[in-house]
């Protein structure tokens, strides 16, 4: 058994000793070469995209969503009462 490190979530994966080519980590679900000539480990770009990519991403997206729509309800408060202040002939 030879134990290597993912390359993308650094965890570590328990390989045969014969056993090489392309695996997918079990942690982070990302694809990875192990090769025989180098020992070594090569970081291969996914072929198509992959929806676990989006856990990552998925928290600053809703936060910016959050965020953009507190500012703009404080702004349409503030319009409302600018709006109002100015139908009463003063506030």
């Amino acid at each position: 058994m030879v134990e290597i490190e993912c390359p993308h979530c650094d965890e570590d994966i328990e390989l045969d000793d014969d056993e090489f080519g392309l695996f997918e980590c079990p942690y982070c679900e990302e694809e990875f070469l192990w090769e025989q000539e180098s020992n070594s480990i090569e970081i291969k770009p996914a072929a198509d995209f992959s929806v676990s990519v989006l856990r990552y991403f998925l928290p600053v997206i809703i936060g910016i969503i959050i965020i953009v729509g507190l500012f703009l309800l404080w702004l349409l408060n503030a319009y409302a009462n600018a709006m109002a202040c100015g139908w009463q002939g003063g506030c």
